[in-house]
């Protein structure tokens, strides 16, 4: 999955996160999108349930934030709302990309695509049936195969991923740790902004280690840190 383009669009990259089932999974997949949220601010249209609302605007004060039908609370409305609200949000607001923060991701849609993969455990067969989820396996399939950058939390997933899915695990996007804040959302710009096809192709692929050391004046590339 190379990270190089034909040219920006325009310089800032605008991207639409749908945050509708924050706060109703996991403690680390909330946080996730949380550090999403206050990390990029401007640079998003986050779409959210109604109660949370107030929540995203605290955390991003300026970026734009859209509530769905009080509906959204249901998983079978969610995936609906994605396949047909979704799109026509994205127009609306002419963003550059849309973030899926966990499969499934919207299929009737013109814009690029970045979803994150963040746990593989349904595919361990260890678990019983009704945990193996199909549904989530083929979600995750059809992810893999239509978005325009995959982005994980760490090396372990990336390995999963492929053993799961056949897709390389050295073309999905490692981020840093949430903790190192300005990092982690660098490395979701660089992302968007593989999506969006809005890195000069001249300046060859990205990688995470210019994210904190600039390109040398002469083109070489940065020393690998010891």
């Amino acid at each position: 999955m190379p990270r190089a383009t034909d040219g920006p669009r325009r310089a800032r990259v605008l991207v639409l996160l749908d945050a509708t089932a924050a706060r109703l999974r996991d403690d680390d997949a909330t946080g996730y999108v949380d550090a999403l949220a206050s990390g990029l601010d401007g640079d998003l249209v986050i779409t959210c349930r109604r109660g949370d609302v107030e929540h995203f605007r605290r955390l991003a004060p300026a970026a734009i934030v859209e509530s769905g039908p009080r509906g959204l609370r249901f998983r079978a409305v969610r995936m609906l709302w994605r396949q047909f609200a979704l799109p026509r949000i994205a127009r609306r607001h002419d963003v550059d990309a849309v973030h899926s923060p966990w499969p499934p991701v919207p299929l009737l849609l013109t814009r690029p695509r970045v979803v994150t993969v963040h746990d593989l455990g349904f595919y361990d067969e260890g678990q019983p049936v009704r945990r193996r989820a199909p549904l989530r396996r083929l979600a995750l399939r059809a992810a893999v195969r239509i978005s325009d950058e995959i982005i994980v939390p760490g090396r372990e997933t990336a390995v999963a991923l492929e053993r799961a899915t056949t897709f390389p695990a050295g073309e999905a996007l490692v981020l840093p740790s949430i903790d190192r804040h300005e990092a982690f959302a660098a490395a979701h710009r660089v992302a968007y902004r593989s999506a969006a096809a809005l890195v000069p192709a001249e300046t060859g692929p990205i990688t995470l280690p210019l994210l904190d050391e600039p390109p040398a004046l002469d083109g070489s590339e940065p020393e690998a840190a010891h």
